[in-house]
Formats: C-alpha cells, structure tokens, sequence
C-alpha cells in the first residue's frame, strides 16, 4: 500500500508542475534566458554553479551561458557544454550552451547558441559578416542580436543590418539587464526619417526574419533571480530539439513581467509564421497567471504604424478581427498591464501566394533516439524527407555541426563508420529545389566501448 500511496502522490506531483507552465495556442509556454556570464570571462560563479543556479533556485526552464569567446580556452569550452549536458533534463529544464561573439565598439555582440566550437573576433571572424559566414558552416547553430546600439562607436555595429540576412539569426535583444524596453526597443534606431524605428524595426525592414528577444546578461551570480524580464518560447515540450525548433520558427515573445503568456496568430499561424497576402484573421490571446489587467493591446506594422488599439481592461485578452494584409508586410503585437509591465511578440511575416514555398519537412528514421553501437562504430544513418510543392534537391547528413556527407536521391541514406566512443547528436538538413531548407530533430547516439553496456531499440 506505501508503494502506490507513493507513486500516486508521484503522479499527482507531475500534474501539478506541468500545470504551473501556461498554455496558450495550442502551445506550452517556457521562460528562460539565453545570454549569461560565469567566471569563464567576465562574471562571477562557475558554469557549474550558473546551471545549478538557473535550475534549482531561479526555476527557469531553460537558460545557457553565453561567455565573451575571447575569454575562453578550449578545456573551459568543453567545460560548459559538459555541465549543460549534466543538468540538462528533459520535461524539467533544458540547458543549452553558447558563447557572446563580442566585437567592442565595433561589430556589437552577439549570442550564437548551440554550436559545436566558438570562434572570437579574429581573423576570419574579426567581422560581422565573417561571423554570418562562420555561423552558415554549423547549421544547427542560431544567434541573437544582443544590446543594440550600445557598441556603435565607429558606426558599424551590426553593419547596421546591411548585409545580407541569415536566417539562423532568429532574435534580437528588446531588453537587456535592467533595462526594460527603454534603451533597447524605445529608440530611434541607426537609420533617421524612417518613422522613428527601433533597432528592431529597422533589422525587419531589411529582410532580416527575427524575433523580439531579450535577456539578463547576468555577471553577478543571480542567473534568472535579479530581473523579473523572460524570454518564453511557444513549445510542444521541453527538450533541446523542442526548443530549438521554436526559436527557429521565431515562435517566442519577450515579457517583462515573469510570467504573462501570449499569442498571436494570423490564420491559426502563430508568431514567427509567414502567412499568404489577402483577407486575414487575427487572433490575440494573453494571459497572467497573477491575473493581473491588461489595459492595452496594439498592433504594428511594418512601419511602425499602429494599425488598431483596443482597451481590454480585464485579465485575460481574447481579441479576433479581420486584417488585409499585402505581400512583405510583417505585423507584431504588444501588450500593456495596469502596472506598465509589457509583451511584444515575434512578428509574423507575409508573402504572396505566387512567391510562397512551403519548406520540405525532414526526420531521421533510424538509428532512434538513444542508440548505442560498439566502437569502433558503424551506423547506418537514414532519413525521411517529404517536400508538398516541389521536390528535395539534397539531404545534408550532421553530428554536431559537422558535415558527415550528403545524398541527392531517395532513399536518403548515410554510413558512417570508424566511430570512436563518445556521444553523438545527429540532424539532418532538407533542402527543396527553390533552395529552402528544414533542420531535423536531433537524434543522440552513443559509441561505448564495452559490450555489455551496448543496446539496441525497437
């Protein structure tokens, strides 16, 4: 009788940490941050202790390090992603890990999330573009733009958005530290005359496809504890693959206040979605689990135009109106408490139906998650890609960020051999014939060198 009383308790324990995550359009909402400091550069306290920080006091769902790579060794680098892969647990927190690719006074900062090495602010990478074009080699990896304008001393921070978008930046900062939305969205940008856009604004109108983002930028040992400000992602569940998957769909929104959960959507598209030009649907959802007011809601475009407001005044938004919408706009939303506390959302983007390519849709069939070989292995990689309007011109093989091979027919296939032990993690790239490309989830393997710790799956 002590066992099930026990694992009843168990069960009921779960519904109720699951029940503390909003949801809201049909997705689970996480809150995290994704650029901080350890003692590995400029801040305090090992990587060890942020993650334990960020865990198990601060309760974020998910956080990385983001250390100035000018700082870092090798065996420090190999540091962080051993601890990120300790604490990291799925359905309880997901820990990724980074490095802040800091050009001071001349090409800002930026966050580059899960990749495999780090490069600093040498030659080839002394540039902004040469980063794009080092980022463009790790194709799991994704980046932010962090703090904008606050390295601009020779004019050149970011190129000011001039050169030409990557699609693996997928944010940029609104908020930094303590900040709020003052310094970094309510500004006048780079460009004058444009209708006093901000940073953000203005790196939409030049193509770039990101989303509202921020972060603590936490040097101080208090990862997750000394601002209230959240990043949240609109998820399925919390893992890596999850996660990264949502970011690259720019489906997250930046908050100041912990815990407000929103959505917005265009035809059932919600943020971070790019949508077909004609008669719309929007549809804004938000909610606080404080049940604090909202008293506005406003829509921009992508001039910055407000193009409606409206004055819920209760705690919860629930808003459903008609919208045309034209080939290359974009269109965001945010939202205001009683208390000032606010939400921007990601903006979703818009395209002609004649111009509009859906992207091939693309998994690893086998080997299955958890898969463990004899080294030295040999694995047979395969993979599924299906593209609905057109065809799939090639399926790029990966562990980690490096490139195993590649195949240009079906069945999509890759031997890999010669493997020595160690963990692996295993993606796969789809490219269509009009060049769009879809990133897998990604499957982790292992190589053991002990027989009687290998295993298959089923």
């Amino acid at each position: 009788m002590k066992r099930i009383f026990t694992f009843i308790i168990g069960i009921l324990t779960g519904i109720v940490l699951n029940a503390q995550r909003p949801s809201i359009g049909g997705y689970t909402v996480y809150y995290g941050d994704l650029h901080n400091h350890s003692n590995v550069s400029d801040g305090s306290g090992s990587p060890a202790t942020a993650y334990n920080y960020a865990k198990n006091i601060a309760k974020l769902d998910f956080f990385s390090l983001t250390d100035h790579s000018g700082s870092i060794t090798s065996t420090e680098w190999t540091d962080v992603k051993n601890q990120a892969n300790a604490y990291n647990q799925d359905g309880i927190f997901t820990a990724f890990y980074g490095f802040e690719w800091s050009s001071f006074g001349n090409y800002g900062h930026v966050a580059v999330i899960n990749t495999e090495d780090y490069c600093a602010t040498a030659t080839p990478t002394n540039t902004f573009s040469g980063l794009v074009s080092w980022l463009a080699s790790r194709p799991n990896g994704i980046a932010f733009f962090n703090h904008p304008g606050r390295e601009d001393a020779i004019g050149s921070e970011f190129s000011h958005f001039a050169t030409a978008p990557s699609n693996q930046f997928v944010g940029i900062e609104l908020w930094n530290k303590g900040n709020g939305l003052n310094v970094y969205y309510y500004n006048d940008g780079y460009y004058t005359g444009d209708n006093n856009k901000s940073y953000f604004d203005e790196a939409l109108s030049r193509g770039w496809k990101i989303g509202a983002a921020g972060a603590g930028d936490n040097h101080s040992a208090t990862w997750g504890t000394a601002y209230p400000s959240r990043l949240a992602i609109l998820a399925n569940n919390l893992t890596r693959a999850n996660l990264l998957a949502a970011m690259q769909a720019k489906r997250f929104y930046t908050t100041m206040d912990k815990n407000i959960a929103l959505s917005f959507k265009v035809n059932g598209a919600e943020m971070g979605s790019t949508v077909v030009s004609g008669a719309n649907t929007i549809q804004i959802q938000a909610s606080d689990a404080d049940n604090e007011i909202f008293k506005k809601v406003i829509l921009f475009d992508k001039n910055h135009n407000v193009v409606s407001t409206w004055s819920p005044n209760h705690t919860t938004v629930n808003i459903s109106s008609s919208l045309t919408v034209r080939d290359g706009d974009f269109y965001y939303v945010k939202v205001t408490q009683t208390d000032g506390n606010e939400a921007i959302s990601s903006p979703i983007f818009v395209s002609s139906s004649s111009s509009s390519n859906k992207a091939p849709v693309s998994s690893i069939t086998s080997p299955c998650i958890g898969a463990s070989f004899i080294a030295p292995g040999f694995i047979s990689i395969e993979a599924s890609a299906i593209d609905a309007d057109g065809k799939i011109a090639k399926v790029e093989f990966y562990q980690g960020s490096i490139k195993l091979g590649e195949d240009l027919t079906s069945p999509f296939s890759y031997n890999w051999s010669g493997v020595g032990a160690g963990n692996y993690y295993l993606t796969v790239i789809a490219t269509d014939n009009v060049g769009a490309k879809t990133l897998s989830s990604v499957i982790s393997i292992s190589v053991v060198q002990d027989l009687s710790k290998s295993c298959t799956c089923h």
